[in-house]
């Protein structure tokens, strides 16, 4: 093998390398800020558990106590009934945001149908205030989501990652997805 042959394999190995450790390099920052912002997703800003995860148990909880008044009401044949017990038994499954926010933006589709219903419904003045407070704690939880710090943290590093070659990473070496709660 003459010395040009050899200085050519030597280019293309030192060229493989760097381009591989800028991969990795860029997937480790990139895992690292998805890491964080995971953190914020779970245990709030400031690590207070005040966060989107919170939330969205006080969602499902609401959403246990208006399944147990339709079936006190035997309404849990109910259509609208039936998708929010299904999005009830599904919660305690879930395991990335991805799957959370799907799971949330069903949950905006469906559980205020099913609360129409009930309310519609000539239910007990008992129930009527219950449903009352699952109704604002429903609301109450939503807004929160919508405003949270969160949100922002995502955009950043949506806004952070978004050049090609970001997405060449994220696709090549299977980065962790984030997704806001607008």
């Amino acid at each position: 093998m003459s010395y040009t042959q050899k200085s050519i394999i030597v280019k293309g190995i030192v060229i493989i390398v760097i381009v591989l450790s800028s991969l990795l390099n860029g997937h480790l920052q990139m895992n690292r800020k998805v890491n964080q912002v995971e953190d914020i997703f779970m245990n709030g800003e400031d690590g207070s558990g005040l966060s989107i995860h919170y939330d969205l148990k006080k969602i499902d909880d609401s959403m246990s106590y208006c399944i147990s008044l339709a079936k006190a009401n035997h309404q849990e044949n109910n259509h609208y009934i039936k998708q929010v017990n299904d999005l009830h038994k599904n919660f305690s499954s879930l395991k990335t945001i991805k799957q959370y926010s799907q799971w949330y933006n069903d949950v905006q589709d469906h559980f205020p149908l099913a609360m129409g219903y009930l309310e519609g419904l000539s239910l007990s003045q008992e129930h009527r205030n219950m449903l009352s407070k699952y109704q604002a704690t429903y609301k109450s939880a939503t807004h929160t989501i919508a405003y949270s710090p969160y949100n922002q943290y995502v955009r950043d590093y949506q806004e952070e990652t978004s050049g090609w070659f970001a997405e060449i990473i994220k696709k090549g070496t299977h980065v962790k997805e984030v997704d806001s709660f607008d």
